[in-house]
């Protein structure tokens, strides 16, 4: 296109100049006319300079069109773990880049993802990508071949998004192997608002607190804990989450690293003393919910939902239980149906700790448009977008996103519990080998809390499947 302006413009200047040497042809008395020039006039030229800018840059929107387009019609097909409103909200952040690039994502979710994963596996055909939320499973998949790692030129677009401390979990052999999907609060107790007013009731501020506050509430005939654990193949997790965070409590954060890489034996007496603390609360005479009996069989989901009904007064649980209440029509917040406080420190000494998680996408084919999903799920584009979605149950650890698009109060807060824990501890069964942490932690501390072991026996159960 600039070459053909470039022509008609000297094809215009040499019949300028034809056309003034003919007029002095015909007047002699007249003086001679300037030489005409072959340069246009500057406007002129401007317009055409700008013309072809903006065609080039038609051009180039072109090429990023067609480069956008060129998976079109492939399909990415995702597993994980999240369900319910949960898994509408995972879908929703795709419609954006579906409609941009024309890949079709499509998503299973299933409490039992793993477990799905592995006997894909075995059977040759994994999933493309897959949620996992325990780091040292992801470990385990890339030393075992079967993940994908990272390449750089994704890595370049979104490593510095966020705090290098997420890719870390992922990350062995000089790779990494996952990209962080969304961040989790889990040191929360969910309670009614309402329930609490009417009968007088003060957050506790402190454990002394907490721990009179739930005599209290024997005393008046309520119920102060509803405690579920089963979740299919993946029964048990919900106990160990309770045994994290009175760990960082009682021990604090580096009694908590060193139990978590073995450091210290999972059968150490103070790993002994904080299951022996969880099941005091629990296993107390009217302090849960249907009784020790129904523990390890009720839902972790279900078990949740009494708060709203008031049959139990409070909940411990991660903020993505924030769904389970919005599914049944609950509204969450000081002014709502349900609302959150800090599960509160046992002293100052450790500061203000949170126990968190979190989950990774893992890629385990190699295909474009897998690499493709997998950055996209990397950009604050799928953070705002799954946000605006609004149904729950999702925060994200993308210091790039938008935080004002959180649709309340109540999430921004939870958000903000995120960003300043002192310190924060990733969930420790996640990180321990996945048949520590993901098996024999989930099995034997079930079998703890049913009674068909004791403290001891559940924590060198635990210590003796740890891997040599």
């Amino acid at each position: 296109m600039r070459k053909h302006s470039r022509l008609w413009l000297m094809l215009g200047a040499l019949l300028a100049f034809t056309l003034v040497a003919a007029a002095c042809g015909d007047d002699d008395d007249e003086p001679e006319a300037a030489p005409a020039t072959t340069a246009a006039p500057a406007d002129d030229m401007a317009d055409e300079d700008m013309a072809d800018e903006d065609m080039a840059d038609e051009d180039m929107a072109d090429e990023d069109m067609a480069d956008d387009m060129s998976l079109a019609g492939t399909s990415v097909e995702i597993l994980g773990p999240e369900t319910g409103a949960e898994a509408e909200g995972f879908l929703a952040a795709f419609a954006p880049f579906e409609e941009r690039t024309g890949i079709d994502v499509q998503y299973s979710g299933t409490r039992d993802a793993t477990t799905e994963l592995n006997l894909a596996l075995e059977a040759g055909e994994p999933p493309d990508i897959v949620v996992i939320p325990q780091p040292g499973r992801i470990i385990q998949f890339a030393e075992s071949g079967d993940a994908v790692a990272i390449p750089d030129s994704v890595m370049g677009n979104i490593g510095g998004s966020y705090d290098s401390f997420w890719f870390d979990l992922a990350a062995t052999g000089g790779h990494v192997y996952g990209v962080p999907n969304k961040g989790d609060v889990k040191s929360l107790v969910w309670y009614s608002p309402q329930g609490f007013a009417d009968n007088g009731y003060e957050i506790p501020a402190t454990w002394a607190e907490l721990e009179a506050l739930t005599e209290q509430m024997k005393a008046d005939g309520n119920v102060p804990w509803c405690v579920g654990i089963e979740s299919g193949d993946a029964t048990g997790w919900a106990f160990t989450d309770w045994m994290e965070d009175m760990m960082l409590r009682l021990h604090g954060p580096d009694v908590y690293d060193q139990w978590v890489s073995n450091e210290i034996p999972f059968d150490d007496s103070r790993v002994v003393d904080v299951a022996t603390f969880v099941g005091d609360i629990w296993f107390a005479e009217g302090n849960v919910l249907g009784g020790r009996d129904l523990i390890a069989t009720t839902g972790f989901k279900e078990a949740a939902l009494p708060i709203a009904s008031g049959d139990c007064m409070m909940h411990r649980q991660a903020n993505f239980a924030g769904a389970f209440f919005t599914e049944i029509g609950a509204s969450l917040g000081p002014d709502g149906d349900v609302n959150v406080f800090y599960l509160p420190t046992v002293s100052d000494e450790f500061g203000q700790v949170v126990l968190g998680a979190g989950t990774h996408a893992v890629a385990f084919t190699d295909k474009p448009e897998t690499l493709a999903v997998l950055e996209y799920i990397g950009t604050a584009e799928y953070a705002d977008t799954r946000i605006k979605a609004d149904k729950g149950g999702f925060l994200s650890p993308n210091r790039d996103h938008d935080t004002s698009l959180y649709s309340s109060d109540f999430d921004r807060t939870l958000a903000e519990i995120l960003v300043s824990a002192s310190p924060f501890r990733f969930d420790a069964s996640d990180l321990m080998p996945g048949e520590v942490g993901a098996g024999e932690f989930w099995r034997s501390g079930t079998d703890f809390v049913s009674g068909a072991k004791t403290a001891e026996e559940f924590a060198e159960d635990v210590q003796d499947a740890w891997p040599s």
